[in-house]
């Protein structure tokens, strides 16, 4: 319990902590589900969203009452759709809403893994929000920002732009053509030279860490150095001295902000996420409705998404549920345990409510993370980084699904490793219920793999190299 109480000692600091898969399936049939709350149904600018959802994917629809999620579990047991995406106003979000639509969507069934890709469709504005569900045409990552820069961030990158947030006077850019990207000096901070970036560089990809709130985020970390802030749905970026320089980006985007406390909570109408999505051309982004200090979800999905594997919606929702796999190999009687997403959401409160049950720092962080992070968006809308950075291809073919190796890759020798990540695959269709994951030559069981009606995981260990090809069957226990 030591190392709890440590971790708890630290979270007044707002900080982060320093192949190609089967692709989801097209949207269409009673595939994709739009839940829509009370209020936010009462108002018609509102309901344009929903309704062009639905004709966009063919989809089924249900008013809920606002904060009780688990009221369209009769209807989501019954379609059992790939994608739900839930509609609301600004006001109607809240952390109440991600804990809730990520509490609710492991009830489908009786495993405890999700059971649907989710999203959550916002904005500071209706208008916003009918942008981000309007987008239809597959969109791959070609030029990239960060607040973590350096010269390497560039190298799989056409171009960008990025601060660093371990030195104030420093800002790259990489524009169209160049083979480098350029470094120049900046002063008091880079607050700034970022604006101009923005205003000037169109990006497909944010991503961030550092100290931040649902008000601001700090641009170099732990410094004095310059903040983006917000107001009236746009964004500033405000410098050292007070000056501020408006910025707006409204090329489309995603944004990862994975090392960021807080920003993914939306707690009024006027806030950072929405302020992204109404002056800086977000449509998908991953953020904390919490503080952040173990960041399994957000480095995580940031990690599974530039493997050039996955789309966003699907590398969040495959990290969370290897963050179920792991909680569930470390402790599994945290699987069945939820906080009530109305309460108070700090970890000594967490703490006191499961009474006991958690016994490390991992634990405690593998389950805050679980529950509380935000994915907003149109789920179905595939944003995905180039093919050619994967480095595991996968391939499934009726039951047999194969992995072949692109580059070497080295995994732990133990499944309770704490780097331990098993290899995620989305299934086109659901296998027979009781399934399990066997060696497609010698008919063993693979020791903690994992299959459900739209994904499994596949723990490997040791090294395999360049060219190796591994084949796994999916088959009756």
């Amino acid at each position: 319990m030591k190392s709890i109480i440590q971790v708890l000692c630290v979270l007044s600091l707002c900080g982060g902590v320093a192949g190609s898969s089967v692709s989801a399936q097209t949207a269409s049939g009673g595939r994709y589900f739009v839940a829509v709350d009370s209020q936010t149904s009462r108002h018609p600018e509102w309901g344009k969203v929903v309704r062009t959802l639905c004709q966009k994917y063919g989809a089924s629809t249900m008013t809920y009452p606002k904060g009780d999620t688990d009221a369209l579990l009769p209807k989501l047991r019954m379609l059992k759709p790939r994608y739900v995406c839930f509609v609301s106003k600004p006001e109607c979000v809240g952390r109440e809403l991600v804990v809730g639509a990520a509490q609710t969507l492991r009830k489908l069934d009786e495993d405890p893994f999700g059971d649907a890709i989710w999203g959550i469709v916002t904005g500071y504005d209706a208008d916003d929000a009918m942008r981000m569900v309007s987008q239809r045409k597959p969109f791959v990552i070609r030029r990239a920002a960060t607040s973590m820069g350096g010269e390497g961030f560039f190298k799989e990158w056409e171009s960008g732009f990025a601060s660093d947030e371990g030195n104030r006077n420093r800002f790259w850019t990489k524009r169209p053509g160049d083979g480098k990207p350029a470094c120049k000096e900046v002063s008091p901070d880079p607050a700034k030279a970022l604006a101009e970036a923005f205003n000037q560089i169109p990006v497909d990809y944010w991503c961030t860490s550092g100290h931040a709130r649902e008000r601001n985020w700090q641009i170099v970390f732990n410094q004095d150095a310059g903040f983006v802030v917000h107001k009236d749905g746009a964004l500033l970026a405000r410098d050292s001295t007070g000056a501020s320089f408006p910025f707006r980006s409204p090329n489309p985007k995603v944004y990862v902000a994975a090392g960021n406390c807080l920003i993914g909570h939306i707690d009024k109408r006027d806030c950072m996420t929405t302020a992204w999505i109404h002056s800086g051309g977000v449509d998908q982004m991953v953020g904390y409705t919490v503080v952040t200090f173990y960041g399994f979800m957000g480095w995580g999905t940031k990690g599974l998404f530039e493997s050039g594997r996955f789309s966003l919606a699907e590398s969040f929702f495959l990290n969370n549920q290897i963050l179920l796999w792991k909680l569930g190999r470390k402790n599994p009687a945290l699987l069945a345990k939820s906080v009530d997403a109305k309460g108070e959401f700090s970890p000594k409160a967490m703490i006191a409510a499961l009474r006991g049950s958690i016994r490390s720092q991992d634990e405690l962080g593998l389950f805050w993370d679980r529950d509380t992070v935000a994915f907003y968006g149109d789920p179905a809308w595939r944003v995905a980084c180039p093919e050619e950075r994967r480095d595991i291809e996968t391939v499934v073919k009726g039951n047999k699904i194969t992995l072949r190796f692109l580059r070497g890759k080295t995994f732990p020798d133990s499944l309770d490793h704490k780097d331990m990540r098993p290899v995620g695959v989305f299934l086109p269709s659901p296998p027979p219920a009781g399934s399990q994951i066997a060696a497609f030559d010698t008919g063993k069981p693979v020791d903690g793999a994992v299959v459900t009606e739209s994904f499994a995981l596949l723990p490997l260990t040791g090294r395999h190299e360049k060219g190796e090809e591994l084949n796994f069957k999916i088959e009756k226990k």
